[in-house]
């Protein structure tokens, strides 16, 4: 099983997703799990290694189908994950991150903010009440964030970062073949 460790702001991590939920839909074993790589609490300007990843990653993405504009803001996106794990507890999962990644990417949409969330969510056929209580749902907050911190503290820093069975960690940038390899063993 390969994991993916990711989180949707960075260019990288948004190539990586798509890349990888690719092998997912033919039948590979990928998990998915989000990062908030900045860890605060507020949004701040589009950060300098953003914006180079971007200029890196654009045409990569378009490939893709997914447009990437210049972002207005890198929100905290600790939310956006709570979301993500809902998804994919009803199966929605990979609608719920192509929803997400086009809001941020193409749509300029604040991840942080709950009523964009909502919307994308129900966008991605998720249930506007339960995303709903799934944002407002602290304990659920307190635990997402503290396996992210579990995380940091296993390696995991920035992202994207491909995880093998076994906690190797490798470049989730491995050329196309070489990830199909890896995502078959």
């Amino acid at each position: 099983m390969l994991t993916l460790h990711f989180d949707y702001p960075s260019p990288a991590s948004a190539v990586a997703l798509l890349r990888l939920q690719r092998l997912a839909d033919v039948g590979h074993d990928i998990r998915f799990l989000g990062l908030d790589a900045l860890g605060l609490d507020v949004a701040v300007p589009p950060t300098l290694d953003q914006l180079d990843e971007l200029g890196r990653y654009h045409e990569r993405a378009l490939e893709l189908g997914l447009p990437m504009r210049r972002p207005s803001r890198r929100p905290p996106t600790l939310s956006a994950h709570l979301v993500g794990e809902l998804a994919d507890r009803v199966g929605l999962g990979a609608s719920w991150r192509w929803s997400a990644l086009h809001g941020y990417w193409a749509s300029d949409l604040d991840l942080s903010d709950p009523g964009a969330l909502v919307e994308l969510a129900v966008d991605a056929g998720l249930d506007r009440a339960a995303v709903g209580g799934q944002l407002e749902d602290r304990v659920a907050r307190r635990v997402l964030r503290g396996q992210m911190v579990t995380r940091r503290r296993a390696g995991i820093g920035g992202v994207p970062v491909l995880e093998a069975d076994g906690g190797v960690f490798i470049s989730a940038d491995l050329p196309d073949a070489e990830l199909e390899e890896l995502a078959a063993l």
